[in-house]
């Protein structure tokens, strides 16, 4: 409990940004000790360089992959400014300019959800490559992170599920809780603070299964 009292200290500061490297860093930890077997996998709050560090790394891994979608975007933005200008010029009836732009961001909806799911699946392989490896350049060996997510993708929607559920349950709980008067609103804030970092665990964890997994270990458990 102190533990992931200390993270919801932190994820109050997460509006500073810097924190934010904190909080991945600790799911890192979470899922290397979880991958490394430890009978009790949640990290000491004791070096913060290197969970800075590793949460930086993973953050920038993560960034990297999502660098598509921004592109498509911009060609989007670019093609719905171009569509507009030759509207203007031409004097294009305004139906067929709606047409232009149905189609744009029609096809840009559809590339979204694509790439969506896809860093659905990309996102825990990309935290185990890292967590194997311990090298922020071998998150950029693309050929072995979709291999990850390919041999795991049934623990990757269990284990997004899982996470879900339990969102789901603690939300459930802070609704109920919260319909007692004074007390009850003291005790969901206290849950709601506490919730991302608990999340964070079990995240952490169920990574830290699959990498263990993956690499022929055994997982253990408390």
């Amino acid at each position: 409990m102190g533990k992931i009292g200390i993270g919801a200290a932190i994820s109050l500061l997460s509006f500073l940004i810097i924190p934010i490297p904190l909080l991945v860093g600790y799911l890192v930890g979470i899922t290397r000790n979880v991958q490394d077997g430890l009978e009790r996998p949640l990290p000491e709050w004791d070096d913060f360089g290197q969970l800075f560090k590793d949460g930086l790394s993973v953050m920038v891994g993560q960034i990297v992959y999502t660098l598509p979608f921004w592109v498509i975007m911009c060609i989007a933005v670019v093609a719905t400014a171009g569509l507009g200008g030759a509207a203007e010029a031409t004097a294009t009836s305004e139906d067929l300019l709606a047409a232009g732009f149905l189609a744009t961001w029609g096809l840009v909806s559809c590339l979204a959800l694509i790439f969506m799911v896809a860093i659905f699946f990309l996102s825990p392989a990309i935290v185990i490559q890292y967590v194997r490896t311990n090298e922020l350049g071998a998150m950029f060996r693309f050929g072995e992170v979709i291999a990850i997510a390919r041999e795991n993708l049934g623990d990757i929607v269990i284990a997004a599920l899982a996470s879900f559920g339990a969102s789901f349950v603690l939300s459930a709980a802070l609704g109920v809780i919260n319909i007692i008067p004074c007390l009850g609103q003291i005790i969901s804030l206290v849950i709601a603070i506490a919730m991302g970092p608990y999340l964070t665990a079990v995240s952490g964890h169920l990574y830290g299964q699959i990498a263990s997994k993956s690499w022929g270990k055994e997982a253990k458990f408390s």
